[in-house]
């Protein structure tokens, strides 16, 4: 479930979930160090819009109603400027509105963003409220890249005629791919993008090649190589609705092209075609690994839409790993809205996939991937003295904070301990000081005079 934080990085906690002056609090208040009027607000979670609009102690108000598929519940984002309609479809981390800077139609409060997490549906303050900074937990920062281990690229065709590639690469693509040809069709836009990526993603490029099933397999491959300009990796599309696929008839195009030189990039087969058209034959002979497509609803950039390393789109078909990931086929890029795809692993397993030198095998940059994930997840205490179970901090974190605490003990207790025995070797003294104080402020008794 992907969740963010509702104000981007660097915001504060004006007002905690809980008791405060006049009562208990039933959200928590976020606001911006200098003053928080037009900040943008997030939605926290995907999710319909509810309510938007005037709304009773918030001036405006914007109510998510999130559905199973997004985690569940119902969050509230109380003194806004709603940017959003009833009814309409968010994800996570969109920006559904701005914090009203005008205390006339906010509510009379200084501008700050209210938020409250309903556990189920919008109920009144009591139970079935819940404290929303635990909910959030490990959430994205808007505007932020989940992943350093997970990159972006793009895959395009003359759909998208004059297509931008240095646009998308300012706005961090680091891969890209472009129609050659579909059957014996060759895509007219194909020679201006081959030289736009050869010079704007000259270390990660390729071009694709739409099968079309009742096309001669050598034919096909003989119209790709006339356009292609010259042999290059190749991503094979393999997705034709009009005629239901095979792996012989795959495998007999994967040697047509390959005797052409074409060097392959994973074959994109999406396993709704391999389950439903091809009858989920085994991959596992196949040479290179599998482009899956699972998609996610809405539109917006695609480090927002991205479903995550874990999303179940990246499982295993035919016996075969994914190696990319394409998640959306309406994210703005470039003014655009296109497919975007995912590589989990970071530089290491886009040169593999894209055929830079490495001193690493494909096995070897899938551990260190592996690796990288358990190191960098989030992971919750397990203390027992713990009073909460979401995710809190990496391991790498955790080893980090054990290695801080040694050490700290290693210098304060024996801190500690030196000056608790100089305490006990002063004690003998003090005791003496304190007695003859005593006794020099204790009157003398007068003995009786006997006679």
């Amino acid at each position: 479930m992907n969740r963010y934080w509702p104000m981007e990085r660097g915001y504060r906690v004006t007002s905690g979930f809980g008791l405060r002056d006049g009562g208990w609090h039933w959200g928590v208040d976020f606001g911006w160090p200098g003053g928080s009027g037009g900040r943008a607000v997030y939605a926290m979670a995907g999710g319909r819009v509810d309510h938007v609009g005037p709304a009773n102690g918030f001036g405006r108000w914007v109510c998510l109603n999130h559905d199973v598929t997004d985690g569940g519940g119902y969050t509230v984002y109380g003194h806004v400027v709603p940017e959003v309609a009833v009814g309409q479809r968010v994800e996570a981390g969109q920006r559904i509105a701005h914090i009203d800077p005008d205390p006339a139609t906010n509510a009379g409060v200084a501008p700050h963003v209210h938020v409250e997490v309903h556990e189920f549906t919008w109920v009144p303050p009591g139970p079935g409220r819940l404290e929303p900074l635990p909910w959030l937990g490990a959430a994205a920062y808007p505007n932020e890249r989940p992943s350093m281990s997970t990159m972006f690229g793009i895959d395009i065709s003359n759909h998208q005629r004059g297509f931008d590639f240095g646009a998308a690469r300012r706005e961090g693509f680091a891969f890209a791919t472009h129609k050659i040809s579909e059957g014996t069709w060759p895509d007219p836009c194909w020679p201006r993008a081959r030289t736009e990526m050869q010079t704007h993603f000259p270390e990660a490029w390729g071009g694709y090649v739409f099968c079309k099933v009742g096309t001669d397999p050598e034919l096909e491959a003989d119209t790709a190589l006339a356009h292609s300009g010259g042999a290059c990796r190749l991503q094979i599309d393999y997705e034709d609705l009009e005629t239901d696929g095979s792996i012989e008839d795959l495998s007999a195009r994967i040697t047509a092209l390959t005797a052409r030189g074409f060097e392959l990039l994973p074959i994109y087969l999406p396993r709704w075609y391999w389950s439903g058209h091809m009858c989920s034959p085994s991959l596992a002979d196949l040479p290179v690994g599998i482009w899956n497509s699972h998609y996610v609803s809405g539109e917006g950039f695609a480090s927002h839409l991205y479903p995550g390393d874990e999303h179940p789109g990246w499982a295993p078909m035919g016996g075969k790993h994914i190696d990319i990931l394409q998640f959306s086929s309406t994210a703005n890029v470039a003014g655009h809205l296109i497919d975007v795809n995912a590589v989990r692993g970071g530089e290491p397993a886009l040169d593999t996939l894209f055929g830079k030198d490495t001193d690493m095998t494909p096995d070897q940059e899938r551990q260190l991937d592996e690796i990288h994930r358990e190191l960098t997840q989030l992971y919750p205490s397990r203390s027992h003295y713990s009073d909460t179970d979401q995710p809190l901090d990496t391991m790498a974190g955790y080893l980090l904070n054990v290695d801080g605490r040694v050490h700290e003990s290693s210098i304060d207790l024996p801190a500690a301990l030196e000056r608790l025995q100089r305490a006990i070797d002063d004690l003998p003294t003090k005791i003496a000081a304190a007695l003859r104080e005593q006794a020099a402020t204790t009157p003398r008794r007068r003995l009786p005079n006997p006679r």
